[in-house]
């Protein structure tokens, strides 16, 4: 039997204040692939990202249907054991005066830097794996406040993938940091990409569309605008009704950029 898609949305809609955040939305991604969903402010990409990571939840009417890994009941905390999330807002939101260590590691019990009793050797063992394969051993004992937006990222997206989770769901990876900064950071993820670890990205700027992603989803007033191929979607027609004003797009070594 093949493995259940990673997410399954039939005629979904999500209120949000007075307004819809989604509306009747239908949208499959099968487990393993490489997605990119893309729009401007409000188009209802964090909707989207919220529903999958639980913290909202669909309106009931007949036909609608939402699941994640074939379900449609999860424990939160299992869940999120399985998609490892990196998002710039969860940096902002932690708690201050803990290391790089405490939140990779703290990542097991679902807490940050709280723990009420000592990891496992097992757990040290993942969080050093991590740690090795980002390449974080010279920083990772520093504080957060002490590190670079670059540093910070890499120890979020380690504690991520301490769990082995079979996709990263990655919101607006590349946020605040300077041109270095997002050029080593988007090498990283293209290196885990290419190691096996499923990717969804969600994004307004195309620039962060990996080389390994092959389907982009355009999201506009909370419906679902095109989706294909990435070469047919981030083309300059598309993306200038998309965004309601004239855009050119320019493909380089596996990366479009718009302006």
């Amino acid at each position: 039997m093949p493995d259940p898609d990673l997410l399954c949305l039939d005629h979904v809609s999500v209120q949000r204040g007075h307004k819809l955040g989604l509306h009747d939305v239908s949208l499959h991604i099968p487990r393993g692939q490489h997605v990119a969903v893309l729009g401007p402010n409000g188009s209802g990409k964090s909707t989207l990202l919220k529903l999958v990571t639980r913290e909202l939840y669909p309106l009931y009417q007949p036909g609608s249907r939402l699941a994640i890994f074939g379900r449609s009941v999860w424990d939160v905390f299992e869940l999120r054991s399985q998609l490892g999330i990196v998002s710039p807002d969860m940096l902002s939101e932690l708690a201050r005066g803990i290391t790089g260590w405490d939140l990779i590691v703290s990542s097991f019990s679902a807490s940050v830097g709280l723990w009420r009793r000592q990891p496992t050797s097992e757990m040290t063992r993942r969080a050093r794996e991590a740690v090795r394969q980002l390449q974080i051993e010279s920083v990772v004992d520093r504080s957060l406040e002490a590190m670079s937006s670059g540093e910070g990222r890499r120890c979020l997206l380690a504690r991520a993938l301490v769990h082995r989770p079979h996709t990263l769901l990655l919101d607006e990876p590349t946020t605040s940091l300077d041109l270095p900064g997002r050029r080593d950071f988007l090498a990283i993820l293209s290196g885990l990409a290419d190691a096996g670890h499923s990717i969804v990205l969600v994004t307004h700027h195309t620039g962060e569309v990996l080389p390994q992603i092959e389907r982009v989803v355009l999201l506009r007033q909370g419906q679902i605008f095109r989706d294909g191929p990435k070469a047919e979607v981030l083309r300059s027609e598309v993306l200038s009704e998309l965004f309601g004003t004239p855009i050119t797009v320019h493909e380089k070594d596996g990366y479009y950029h718009a302006w």
